[in-house]
């Protein structure tokens, strides 16, 4: 399995107290495997899909070994549950603040005692953009995507959509939140800056945008 540190901006000790963030290679099983938990085995029952079902299984054992060599903590005391909302915390340290994401053949999870955080990978692949845009787009940036060539607008929809998603985790809503109500900075979107600070539903985060290879990664950070 191999592991990538999430690359925060030059000014990370200030900007992300605490905060660790990693993205997990899953395309491989790990070894030696760790075993599931009884919730995680109900998820993959749910699955129909044989392709599917892996990736989540190798999912569930990836992050369990991130955590597990990051907290140098047993695979076996690495058990994950999740709050009323579905919010993911571990039962041993149910203050730390957790999220995590999953993507065909990736996962990432970030961490911090300070403040919550969120993050959401989606791996970067030609879809057609326009049919999302309503569902995840504020109409300042509907209008400044339409603007933009096909292929070139399709870096920034991710920006939009991985941003937007941690944010929504870190403020522990999802997607009750409403996506197209939280506006991003424009040079965010077009990835003049690599970090912004953004306003929603009355609280304040610092957000930044990574790109591994083809998997795009955003990452928020509640600030106020």
């Amino acid at each position: 399995m191999t592991q990538l540190p999430f690359p925060l901006p030059q000014s990370g000790a200030q900007l992300w107290p605490d905060l660790s963030a990693w993205v997990l290679d899953h395309s491989f099983a790990p070894q030696p495997p760790s075993p599931l938990t009884g919730a995680e085995q109900a998820r993959l029952e749910k699955l129909v899909h044989p392709a599917k079902r892996t990736n989540l299984e190798r999912s569930f054992r990836a992050v369990r070994a991130g955590l597990s060599d990051h907290l140098e903590r047993q695979s076996a005391e690495i058990i994950i549950e999740h709050d009323a909302l579905g919010a993911p915390f571990l039962s041993f340290d149910p203050d730390m603040c957790l999220s995590i994401s999953r993507t065909e053949g990736w996962s990432a999870f970030a961490l911090s005692h300070e403040a919550a955080i969120g993050i959401d990978i989606e791996r970067v692949r030609a879809i057609d953009w326009h049919q999302m845009v309503s569902m995840v787009c504020a109409p300042s940036e509907s209008r400044l995507l339409t603007q933009l060539e096909d292929g070139v607008a399709l870096l920034p929809f991710y920006r939009i959509w991985t941003a937007k998603e941690a944010i929504m985790k870190a403020a522990g809503q999802g997607f009750r939140m409403g996506a197209p109500r939280i506006g991003l900075p424009e040079d965010f979107i077009l990835g003049e800056t690599v970090h912004a600070e953004v306003q929603a539903a009355g609280h304040a985060f610092t957000i930044s945008w990574s790109l591994h290879g083809e998997i795009m990664v955003g990452l928020a950070l509640e600030t106020g």
